[in-house]
């Protein structure tokens, strides 16, 4: 995995994140992604998402956020992202 790639990955995974805020009604939030370890390949990252003053965040391992045309339709991407928004809902409502 080049450094592009991971940096493609994260920026789909970002996507999808806001994508689910937005379904939810969240509109005003920020997302961003946190590195861990050092290049050429990371060892992960946290996606750390902030709305209503509250922040959560979830750890992803770089062979998930690799990138893939089906990189976040992973099962493993979507739980990880299902379980990240549904700490959102529960800490802005």
């Amino acid at each position: 995995m080049s450094i592009n790639e991971f940096e493609y990955g994260k920026t789909r995974i970002m996507a999808a994140a806001r994508e689910e805020l937005r379904r939810i009604g969240v509109e005003d939030h920020c997302v961003m992604f946190d590195l861990h370890g050092s290049d050429p390949r990371p060892n992960g990252a946290t996606l750390t998402v902030t709305a209503a003053g509250n922040c959560v965040s979830s750890w992803f391992p770089a062979d998930e956020i690799e990138d893939s045309q089906f990189r976040v339709a992973r099962s493993d991407v979507k739980k990880r992202l299902e379980g990240l928004i549904a700490r959102v809902r529960e800490a802005v409502t």
